[in-house]
């Protein structure tokens, strides 16, 4: 489970009134970080709208004065979580290979950001809950949230049917359908795991998805 990040902060040094001590890029970003970590968690724990940017300055070791220096609304820090998760999954996923994934590499990639994904459970937590909220128009995320999934689907989709042109999926294949099944799964699957954490092995399950689209379209 995730620690309480205002029980972690206690023992943090808290700043002054006002801005951050420390000056340079160095210092900013590393306040930024510590912000948006603390922003993560609390996000992920009550939801957006139950966390008041009072609560994140605590967490982060700040005050109120100096988070609004860095992020002078809730809105801009929320998508600055939302960019920051992205962000980390890319440059995971990016050390793999020594070539750009193309085919399947891309769909084996997927799976490895899934088993990934079952050691960081503060940050599955913050994207399930974030989404069910971000389904709302009006919600600061919803813009967010419909372009990861457009992105994901454009990626995997793009996958197969450079796989269809390399020969090593079969023609016709179903790229945009089988794209699309793949996301929601993910979803789903990370929903369930949050309910049944010791019961449920997502990664193993999206691993059989992908090997089972695997032999159904490899020549």
């Amino acid at each position: 489970m995730a620690t309480d990040p205002a029980t972690r902060a206690a023992s943090a040094p808290r700043r002054g009134r006002g801005r951050p001590r420390g000056s340079g890029s160095e210092a900013t970003a590393a306040t930024r970080e510590r912000i948006v970590a603390a922003a993560a968690e609390l996000f992920a724990d009550r939801g957006f709208h139950a966390t008041p940017m009072t609560a994140v300055a605590e967490a982060a070791g700040l005050s109120q004065s100096g988070l609004l220096h860095h992020f002078p609304t809730k809105e801009g820090l929320l998508a600055e979580v939302l960019r920051e998760r992205d962000v980390r999954d890319l440059a995971t996923l990016a050390t793999a290979r020594p070539h750009p994934p193309r085919g399947w590499e891309v769909w084996e990639d997927m799976t490895t950001l899934v088993r990934l994904n079952s050691d960081r459970e503060a940050l599955v937590r913050l994207f399930t809950s974030l989404a069910g909220e971000a389904v709302d128009p009006e919600h600061p995320g919803h813009g967010w949230l419909g372009e990861h999934h457009r992105s994901a689907v454009e990626t995997l989709a793009t996958a197969l049917r450079d796989a269809e042109a390399d020969g090593a999926a079969r023609a016709g294949i179903p790229a945009e359908s089988l794209a699309r099944q793949a996301v929601a799964l993910m979803d789903g699957l990370q929903l369930q795991w949050l309910m049944r954490p010791g019961d449920l092995d997502m990664a193993g399950d999206f691993a059989e998805f992908v090997a089972t689209v695997r032999a159904r379209w490899t020549p």
